[in-house]
C-alpha cells in the first residue's frame, strides 16, 4: 500500500487532497463520494483542475487503479472532464452537456416515413460532435409500448447521460419521458410537456394561403395528415389544433375561397400510419371532385411525396393548372420536375432548440416551449 502523505488543511485542492478512509465501503466509492460532495458544494469550482491520478494516489495511501475506479463515476455524471494530455477538470454543468441521449418508436411508423426521425439523429451527433458530446440512440421497434426500455430507464437512473431527446411520442410514452430524473426535451404540441420543441403553425398557413394568393391562384385546398381536433378555449392560436381554423381564416383573410370537400384530412390517426400513401390518395381524391381548386397547399412533406406522385399520374398541369405550396426538410429534400414552392423545416434547427431546453434544465433555470418558425423558399 502506498504511504499516504500528509497534507495542511486549507483551501479547496487541500480538501481534496485530505481523504481520511474511513473503511465502510470501498475506497473507491469513498473517493467518489468525497470529490462528488466538494463539487456540488461549489468547494471545487468549474475550471478547477484535478491533481494528477498519482498526485491523489499518494495523498489518500492508495492505488492509482483505485483512484481512477473512484473517478469514473464522476466523468460518466458530467462532473468532470478527463482529456488526454491537457488533465482532469471540473465541469461546469450549467452549459457543457456530455451525453445525451435519444428516444424514438420507429415501430409505430411506417418504414417510409422514417427519413424526418433519422435527420434529428444525423444532425444531434453532428451538433455534439463538434462539442466532443456523446450521443446514445434508443430505437424502439415495438408497435405500441406503453414503457420506456428498461435500458433507458437505467442509463438515466445511473446518470450516464445528461437528458433524454424524443420526437412525437404516443401519450403514453410521453408521461414515461417527463417523469425520468434527467431533463427532457420533446418534439410536440402536447401542453402537459414544459419542455417541449414546436411550430408556429398559423405562420406556415399564412405564408402558404400568401404565397397562392400572390401567384394567382383564387379556389385553395389544403392536403394534411394533421387530425382534427376540439379546441381548447385556451389553446394557443399558433397551436396544432387549430391548423384548419387558420386556414380557413387565412383564405377569407385573402379575399380567397376554399370548401369542405377540398379540405383533405384523415378522420383516424390508421389513416394517416403511411403519410405518402395518405398524400396520394388524397389527392386522387381531391381531383375527383366536380369542381378543382387552382391552389392546393401540402403538410407535411412525406404527405407531398405522394401527391406529387400522383399529381404526375393524373397529369395536372403545375402550375398552369394547379400552383402548389408544399412544406419541406431541408436535410430531406423531395426530387419533383414541378415548380413547388416550398416552406422549409430544419432538423439542425430542432435539435438545437432541444440541446438549448437540455441546458437550461441541467443550469436550474426554468425550461419554457420553443416555438419555431418555418422558411419560405421563395
Amino acid at each position: 500500500m502506498p504511504k499516504k502523505k500528509q497534507t495542511p488543511e486549507g483551501g479547496p485542492l487541500d480538501q481534496l487532497l485530505n481523504l481520511r478512509m474511513q473503511g465502510k465501503m470501498p475506497a473507491s466509492r469513498e473517493i467518489a463520494a468525497h470529490v462528488r460532495a466538494l463539487i456540488k458544494s461549489n468547494q471545487l469550482i468549474p475550471g478547477t483542475r484535478i491533481p494528477s491520478t498519482q498526485s491523489l494516489a499518494t495523498a489518500w495511501g492508495v492505488f492509482p487503479n483505485t483512484v481512477q475506479l473512484g473517478l469514473d463515476p464522476l466523468v460518466k455524471e458530467g462532473l468532470i472532464d478527463r482529456r488526454q494530455h491537457r488533465g482532469t477538470f471540473v465541469l461546469d454543468r450549467c452549459s457543457v452537456i456530455r451525453r445525451i441521449g435519444i428516444y424514438e418508436n420507429f415501430g409505430a411508423i411506417a418504414a417510409n416515413d422514417r427519413d424526418f426521425l433519422v435527420s434529428l439523429q444525423v444532425e444531434l451527433a453532428n451538433l455534439l460532435e463538434k462539442t466532443g458530446a456523446e450521443l446514445k440512440v434508443w430505437i424502439d421497434n415495438r408497435t405500441r409500448p406503453d414503457s420506456l426500455p428498461k435500458n433507458l430507464l437505467d442509463a438515466c437512473e445511473k446518470r450516464e447521460i445528461d437528458g433524454v431527446l424524443s420526437s412525437q411520442p404516443s401519450e403514453e410514452i410521453l408521461s414515461s419521458l417527463l417523469k425520468l430524473p434527467v431533463p427532457v426535451s420533446i418534439l410536440t404540441n402536447n401542453g402537459a410537456c414544459p419542455g417541449r420543441v414546436n411550430f408556429k403553425y398559423r405562420d406556415i398557413v399564412e405564408n402558404a394561403v400568401a404565397r397562392l394568393a400572390e401567384r394567382g391562384a383564387r379556389r385553395i385546398a389544403v392536403i394534411s395528415n394533421i387530425l382534427p381536433e376540439t379546441t381548447p378555449e385556451h389553446a394557443n392560436p399558433q397551436d396544432v389544433s387549430r391548423f384548419y381554423e387558420n386556414f380557413k381564416a387565412a383564405v377569407a383573410g385573402a379575399g380567397l375561397r376554399t370548401q369542405s370537400s377540398w379540405c383533405i384530412r384523415p378522420s383516424s390517426p390508421k389513416q394517416v400510419a403511411n403519410l405518402e400513401l395518405f398524400g396520394y390518395r388524397g389527392m386522387k381524391r381531391l381531383w375527383q371532385k366536380k369542381e378543382h381548386p387552382d391552389g392546393l397547399f401540402i403538410f407535411p412533406h412525406n404527405a407531398a411525396r405522394g401527391c406529387l406522385t400522383a399529381l404526375m399520374e393524373l397529369g395536372v398541369a403545375v402550375p398552369a393548372e394547379l400552383k402548389v405550396v408544399s412544406h419541406g426538410n431541408i436535410e430531406t429534400p423531395i426530387l419533383t420536375p414541378y415548380p413547388v414552392d416550398w416552406i422549409t423545416s430544419s432538423s439542425r434547427l430542432i435539435v438545437e432548440a432541444m440541446l438549448q431546453q437540455i441546458q437550461r434544465a441541467l443550469a436550474g433555470k426554468p425550461v419554457k416551449p420553443i416555438s419555431l418558425r418555418h422558411k419560405p423558399s421563395w
